[in-house]
């Protein structure tokens, strides 16, 4: 017995007393409209395999369920599935072809002013926008897949999930594809966002004046940019992954005017740039992986007061640009700090920490960041002599980041002590340098005796 069937029977089986089905097809009903017309509250509509006529209004609390192959076309008239009543479940459909208006906010499916409401197992192509929740509260929006309208360029697509003025709403385990932003938010707060997958669109998730919203286990890859944060408040991101974004001024995630986000376990990887911070206070990154990036952490003079502790930041080209500037932000919570990947980050005592403070400034994006037309050399040999030649000898005031407390092991890993403990490190490590330097002293003086050296 597939799915759906199971379904259609468990939904049968939860009718309230005196509930009816009404089924639109061979047999029962002629249209969709008409079935929901004669339905009552808490009855269930149910189409059958084949194509149905849209649009449909729906106006009070009942289940719209769909058998195995059951499409439900809008002919790109309008909304396809317009929800005026709270408790309304929409499940087991393919809806496409939604209008085209971008003014109207046309929709797969509106929901306008609901509560309680259930979005599930769909499959909807060929939208304006996919999900759209217009001043709605407690609905769940989960298992369905979302692609957007192919014939419509990025810039007037509409968006996989919209919401506007919406609360307390939950959104599971999507797939979106081709819309013009995956996830919008727009004035919505407390809602919760989980193990979604948005690929192929601008923004992933694109964001503004949106509060108290937490994002757990999303992927969100080879988009324009990963998650645009404006102009919002107490966010949590945690365990997500924001992956493979390349084209022009793209980001993992980009932190405009943001403040008391938390980010905790995220994977921030493959990006032009990780995390761009810009205007944004009082913000916590702790534990996430931020590897394989053009510029792993950009970091502008406005951003003040954000904590970066336990992250593993390897393999970009620039681990941090921090633009000049008097913003100041903390590198470490005073016991760890974060794992850089770098030799020079050494651990005498064992204890896991480098024995001196890690100082992240790069000469040449510095540089670049006053005169794009330099980025054309990032990377190259010439750009890395200038890094040398800048610590061998300073010339530009670059800005850096001080780490007090950089992690020597990589998070996760196995601290490693010689058997014979801290001592034998230490009394090794003062045998090489006084090797060393006996043998720099020989060279000095053969070098004297032939003449090389004045």
């Amino acid at each position: 017995m597939g799915t759906l069937p199971l379904l259609l029977i468990l939904a049968q089986a939860a009718l309230p007393p005196g509930a009816r089905v009404h089924r639109v097809g061979p047999g029962g009903y002629g249209s969709v409209g008409a079935a929901v017309a004669a339905a009552a509250r808490g009855d269930t509509v149910q189409l059958g395999r084949g194509t149905h006529a849209g649009p449909v209004v729906i106006d009070r609390p009942l289940t719209l369920l769909g058998e195995t192959g059951a499409r439900l076309d809008g002919r790109r008239r309008g909304t396809v599935i317009t929800v005026r009543a709270d408790s309304v479940v929409i499940e087991g459909l393919a809806i496409f072809g939604s209008g085209r208006s971008l003014d109207r906010d046309e929709s797969a499916i509106k929901l306008e002013r609901c509560t309680g409401c259930r979005i599930s197992r769909n499959e909807i192509s060929d939208p304006l926008h996919g999900i759209y929740l217009l001043e709605s509260a407690g609905v769940t929006i989960d298992r369905n897949t979302i692609t957007g309208a192919q014939d419509l360029v990025e810039s007037v697509r509409g968006n996989g999930i919209h919401l506007f003025s919406s609360r307390g709403n939950r959104i599971v385990s999507n797939r979106i594809r081709g819309t013009r932003d995956g996830i919008y938010f727009s004035f919505a707060s407390g809602n919760d966002v989980l193990g979604n997958d948005v690929s192929g669109v601008r923004y992933g998730l694109h964001y503004m004046y949106s509060d108290d919203n937490a994002f757990d286990r999303n992927a969100f890859t080879r988009n324009a940019a990963g998650a645009a944060i404006m102009f919002s408040k107490r966010i949590t991101f945690r365990d997500n992954i924001f992956s493979r974004h390349v084209g022009y001024r793209a980001y993992g995630i980009l932190l405009q005017t943001a403040e008391d986000v938390i980010a905790e376990r995220n994977r921030i990887e493959g990006n032009l740039t990780g995390l761009f911070l810009d205007g944004s206070v009082r913000n916590e990154f702790r534990g996430n992986s931020i590897s394989g990036n053009g510029i792993g952490i950009d970091v502008m003079a406005s951003a003040e007061g954000n904590l970066f502790t336990g992250n593993i930041v390897v393999d970009n080209r620039v681990a941090v640009r921090k633009v000049l500037g008097n913003g100041t932000n903390q590198w470490d919570d005073g016991r760890h700090g974060n794992f850089w990947d770098d030799p020079s980050v050494f651990d005498l005592d064992g204890d896991g920490l480098g024995d001196r403070a890690y100082r992240v400034g790069d000469t040449f994006t510095a540089l670049a960041s006053q005169r794009p037309a330099l980025e054309l050399f990032g990377g190259t040999l010439a750009a890395r002599a200038l890094g040398w030649a800048e610590e061998a000898f300073p010339v530009f005031d670059v800005p850096r980041v001080e780490d007090r407390r950089p992690l020597a092991v990589r998070p996760g890993s196995a601290v490693t002590v010689p058997p014979h403990g801290h001592a034998a490190r230490k009394a090794g490590l003062f045998a090489l340098l006084l090797v060393t330097y006996a043998g720099g002293a020989g060279m000095l003086r053969n070098r004297r005796a032939s003449g090389g050296v004045e």
